[in-house]
């Protein structure tokens, strides 16, 4: 890797980051404040914040013109938010509105388990390129490798559990903390919990990979 390519990766990681703690982290408790300051209900504000991410999906949008499974999710969590103040007026709603979100993904995990491929699989594969890719088929043929099964059987539980407890985390702090600190762990919470399992997950899904390869080319020689 050339020291201009390595440069570029940098800069698009630290790029990357200063756009998750501006608009994910600081953007929505920033935007709360404000609007609370100016006399919005409360409710109203904790909708208007949760447009500091989706600001993020706009810029991707008008520079790529697509939209990816995460934007895709952000805005529907926005337009849950939107239904949820219209409908009951409370807070407290609204922000169950991603405990909700976080305890659905967990159930789906752990039902998934009882299908061909669990859950976990075609996240990974969707991560990795998509089916139709040259990384999406290796997957495929990694599946039928009794420690692939494990592995991606393995994840999908770790997830499951981890977004069950997420969920009920987010839950207790809604209903004991006041509204801007549950705002506040609504939006640090899932990135706690979210990137140590995303190491985990991907630094043993790269071992296994070459592992794979490794034994196939040793096959194939």
């Amino acid at each position: 890797m050339s020291r201009r390519t390595s440069a570029s990766s940098g800069q698009g990681v630290r790029v990357g980051a200063l756009r998750v703690v501006s608009l994910d982290l600081v953007g929505p408790l920033v935007v709360y404040r404000i609007c609370r300051g100016a006399g919005l209900p409360a409710v109203w504000s904790l909708v208007i914040s949760g447009g500091s991410p989706g600001l993020g999906v706009v810029i991707d949008y008008a520079r790529w013109r697509t939209l990816d499974v995460v934007g895709g999710v952000i805005l529907t969590g926005i337009g849950l938010s939107v239904v949820l103040a219209v409908v009951s007026g409370s807070p407290r709603a609204v922000l169950l509105e991603s405990a909700g979100l976080t305890a659905g993904f967990g159930v789906l995990c752990f039902a998934s388990l009882v299908r061909r491929r669990p859950l976990l699989f075609y996240f990974i594969q969707a991560f990795r390129g998509g089916a139709h890719s040259q990384q999406g088929r290796v997957l495929d043929r990694l599946y039928d490798v009794q420690q692939g099964r494990y592995y991606f059987r393995t994840v999908t539980k770790a997830w499951g559990a981890a977004n069950l407890f997420e969920a009920a985390v987010l839950a207790v702090v809604v209903f004991h903390v006041s509204t801007g600190s549950a705002l506040a762990c609504n939006r640090i919470v899932p990135w706690l919990v979210g990137i140590p399992l995303f190491i985990w997950s991907y630094r043993w899904g790269m071992r296994l990979l070459t592992d794979y390869a490794t034994s196939s080319e040793e096959a194939t020689a």
